[in-house]
């Protein structure tokens, strides 16, 4: 790989010859990883709403305590075991997992008509889930409508559905961190800043390419036979970990000390729960970046209740006009992600610190708040969040790959790991449980704004110790490394 790093001009899009193979299957591993949850997200999303959209929190705050849990055992694991080993089996895990929620919600829990009774002597109205979604199909003339309770009428589905809502939460955060956790173990911090950019594309490109297929295969196949779609795309993800690994050995010339996958030490304890708690708390570079990313996940959820309530304002009962907005939404944000990904993360890869480029997310979400107290409207916070979530995706997402690169072994895969999962669902959860008490004694207001400028606050100066951090890091070990990479 060094001979490949030191001759990036002679490639396009600054990927040298000797290295387009290893880019191009790194670019189908994470297509194939985020296609693969793009299609199961959809059935996330409309299970969800069968359970009622109450209980939705609930679900957050359990999915928070689960992966504390899935992050002690996957640190126990990566302990074990080196990266050929345990990346296939968790991998292969999830498969079986979405083989066997193919098996619940077709045979086991399928979709069954619900009769439900209104007034004595009225015609009863059916309620079918159809694609998990409870459809009124009673006539018009009827004017009481009384919905069954998922919980009530079928337990077991109910169950079903929750755990498999807290499972994608899951596979979503640990098998995305993990493909990062793999590539830094295989890139040097040169060729990372060359070749982040286009390999995260995959990731973009799959997201597209899931919605895309869940949208026009669900009439076809029906919501269930979608989870086989999911396996078939997400198992390739293996055969493309494994080539890299066998194929393309990681640089170990970053600094002194840096343990790869390859030659795992001897530890001077076993495998521990909180291996990973334990490689954030004793590094400070890494607790820094705990504390950017709780901040990000806190400050984007307050962020996103604005949305809800202006959303709320403007299309209040208005069904079609609401979902014609989301969809929009979603699609802006997916589009700027593609232009970001292609001119501004590669901009921001070409200074000396890119760390300095997750100062633009912050920078946003400042100018968005601050335009929301002074006049709140829905077209303020909709393109504040657009423009930020676009960022973050691609460009905020390469650039703190970056950060873990010169780490050791076990920062890469447990601390980040912890970080990537366990932090970020407890910044979302944090700040969900102080909207659920701040809504309660204050109601919706601009004690909401406050909040999101005084967590900018500190996140502008996490930023700056985890941008100074990380280039004493690269200093101290592989300045001159770094420097011919680029």
């Amino acid at each position: 790989m060094n001979q490949a790093a030191d001759n990036p001009e002679q490639g396009y899009l600054g990927v040298s010859r000797q290295e387009r193979k290893i880019t191009l299957v790194s670019f189908a591993y994470i297509f194939f990883v985020i296609c693969s949850y793009y299609v199961v997200k959809p059935i996330r999303g409309s299970l969800g709403m069968e359970l009622g959209k109450d209980n939705i929190p609930l679900l957050s705050l359990l999915s928070m305590i689960v992966l504390i849990g899935s992050n002690a055992i996957y640190s126990i694991i990566v302990g074990l075991y080196k990266r050929d080993i345990f990346i296939p089996f968790i991998t292969r895990f999830f498969s079986l997992c979405l083989l066997i929620f193919w098996l619940t919600f077709s045979f086991a829990f399928s979709n069954q008509n619900i009769q439900v009774q209104t007034e004595p002597g009225e015609n009863p109205p059916v309620l079918q889930a159809e694609e998990g979604i409870m459809t009124n199909q009673s006539v018009a003339s009827q004017p009481l409508l009384i919905e069954a309770d998922p919980i009530e009428t079928n337990p077991f589905r109910a169950i079903a559905i929750a755990v498999f809502y807290i499972w994608v939460g899951v596979f979503a955060l640990m098998a995305v961190s993990m493909f990062w956790s793999f590539m830094n173990d295989v890139f040097s911090v040169g060729q990372s800043r060359r070749l982040y950019a286009i390999i995260g594309y995959g990731g973009l490109l799959g997201g597209a390419v899931g919605s895309f297929l869940a949208g026009k295969l669900v009439p076809l196949l029906g919501t269930a036979n979608l989870f086989l779609v999911a396996l078939i795309l997400l198992y390739p993800s293996i055969w493309c970990m494994r080539y890299i690994h066998h194929n393309f050995t990681a640089n170990e010339n970053l600094n002194e000390g840096t343990i790869t996958s390859e030659t795992k030490p001897e530890k001077a304890h076993p495998p521990r729960p909180w291996d990973g708690l334990v490689s954030v708390w004793y590094a400070p570079i890494l607790l820094f970046m705990a504390g950017e990313m709780f901040i990000f996940t806190f400050s984007s959820t307050l962020f996103y209740q604005q949305l809800y309530e202006m959303v709320n304002q403007v299309y209040a009962g208005k069904t079609d006009e609401t979902t014609a907005f989301f969809a929009g939404f979603f699609g802006y944000i997916t589009v700027l992600s593609l232009f970001s990904q292609f001119f501004l993360t590669r901009l921001f890869m070409m200074f000396k610190n890119p760390v300095n480029g997750l100062f633009v997310f912050p920078v946003i979400q400042l100018a968005a708040t601050v335009m929301m107290i002074v006049s709140p409207r829905l077209e303020i916070v909709s393109w504040g969040l657009i423009i930020g979530s676009a960022i973050n995706y691609s460009t905020g997402r390469a650039i703190r790959e970056l950060v873990y690169i010169p780490l050791d072994r076990e920062q890469k895969y447990q601390g980040k790991g912890f970080i990537d999962t366990v932090v970020f669902r407890l910044g979302d959860g944090i700040s969900a449980i102080i909207l659920l008490g701040g809504l309660e004694f204050f109601s919706y207001g601009v004690w909401i704004d406050w909040t999101i400028l005084f967590s900018m606050v500190i996140q502008f100066y996490v930023i700056m110790k985890i941008a100074r951090l990380h280039a004493h890091k690269i200093g101290a070990g592989s300045e001159k490394e770094s420097l011919n990479d680029t």
